[in-house]
C-alpha cells in the first residue's frame, strides 16, 4: 500500500498493460471536445455501445431516473446547439438567458459574452430527459420511491368524501398506501407531517437521480474515450421550451452529451463553427486521497 498521496499521484502504470490503456482513456475523458469531424460516420455498433453505457450503468435500486434520446440527425443536432447557446437574439422565454445577460457579462467569451456550447455539435448527441417510473419493486419496500404512491393517493387520504367517486382499484391502492404510512408512523391527517414526509423523500430521490445521471455521464465518457471518440457535456440548456418541443419531451432535459470523431490536426478547444475562437482551459484540480490500511 502507498505511504502517501504524492506517491499515488506520481504513479503511472507500466507500458503496454491494460492498466496503462485505461489510465490513458481516463485522462482523455477529462477533456471537452469542441469540434468534430462530420465527414465521418459513426458505426452503428459504436453507437449501440455508447447507448448501452448510458442505459445499463448502475443506479440506485436499478431505478430508471431518466430517458435517453440518441440523435444523429444533423438538423436536429444543429437546433439542439441553438437551444444550448444564448445570444443577443435569444427570446425572453429562454430560461437560461437571464444568466447569459448577467453572469457572463464581463467574463471571458465572445459575441457580447454569451455562452456557446459546440461540444453538442458532435456526430452523436445524447439528451438525458428526467423520467419517473418507480414500479420496479412490487412490494413498495423502498421508502423513497414509495413517495410517488403517496402523492397519487393523497386526495383520498385527506378527503373521505372523494372515495365515492373512485374505482375499487383506486380505493385498494389508497388503503395499501395508508397501511404503509401507518407502519412508518405518519399521520395522514396531519398536513404538515405528510408535507414533510413528501419533501424529505423527494429530496432523497433528487439526489439519487443526480447520482445516477453522473454515473451515466461518466460511463459514457469513459466508454467513448476507449472507443477513440471525443466527448463533451452540456447542462446549459438556455431555451428549454424549444428543446422540449424539438424532442417531444415530457420531462425536463437534464444533460446533453456530444460524442464524436476528433478533427485530426486541430486543437480540441477550437470552436466547431469558428476556428478563430479558442476556448480556455483549466488545470484539473487535485483531489486528495486518504488510504486507510
Amino acid at each position: 500500500m502507498f505511504d502517501n498521496t504524492a506517491e499515488v499521484l506520481k504513479l503511472r502504470p507500466k507500458s503496454n498493460t491494460k492498466n496503462m490503456e485505461l489510465f490513458k482513456a481516463i485522462h482523455r475523458a477529462q477533456h471537452v471536445q469542441r469540434n468534430f469531424d462530420l465527414s465521418k460516420r459513426m458505426p452503428e455498433q459504436d453507437i449501440a455501445t455508447v447507448v448501452t453505457a448510458a442505459t445499463q450503468c448502475a443506479s440506485k435500486q436499478n431505478v430508471a431516473f431518466y430517458k435517453v434520446h440518441a440523435i444523429t440527425n444533423r438538423d436536429v443536432i444543429e437546433e439542439i446547439y441553438e437551444c444550448t447557446t444564448c445570444s443577443s437574439d435569444s427570446s425572453p422565454e429562454a430560461s437560461g438567458s437571464k444568466y447569459a445577460r448577467s453572469y457572463y457579462t464581463g467574463s471571458s467569451g465572445r459575441n457580447g459574452n454569451y455562452p456557446e456550447n459546440p461540444q453538442v455539435l458532435a456526430n452523436l448527441v445524447l439528451v438525458f430527459e428526467e423520467y419517473e417510473n418507480f414500479k420496479n419493486r412490487s412490494d413498495n419496500a423502498n421508502p423513497q420511491t414509495f413517495v410517488a404512491e403517496v402523492e397519487k393517493a393523497r386526495p383520498l387520504l385527506e378527503d373521505a368524501s372523494a372515495w365515492k367517486n373512485v374505482s375499487k382499484k383506486e380505493k385498494l391502492h389508497a388503503m395499501q398506501v395508508l397501511e404503509v404510512l401507518n407502519r412508518q408512523g405518519i399521520d395522514v391527517h396531519d398536513k404538515d407531517a405528510l408535507d414533510g414526509y413528501i419533501t424529505k423523500n423527494r429530496a432523497i430521490l433528487a439526489t439519487d437521480r443526480d447520482t445516477a445521471l453522473g454515473i451515466a455521464a461518466g460511463t459514457v465518457n469513459l466508454t467513448a474515450s476507449q472507443l477513440g471518440y471525443g466527448t463533451g457535456c452540456c447542462s446549459c440548456i438556455m431555451d428549454r421550451p424549444r428543446m422540449k418541443k424539438l424532442l417531444g419531451l415530457e420531462g425536463k432535459a437534464l444533460l446533453v452529451m456530444g460524442v464524436g470523431f476528433k478533427k485530426e490536426g486541430m486543437n480540441r478547444r477550437l470552436h466547431h463553427k469558428d476556428d478563430s475562437f479558442m476556448f480556455e482551459t483549466r488545470k484539473k484540480q487535485p483531489i486528495e486521497i486518504n488510504y486507510v490500511y
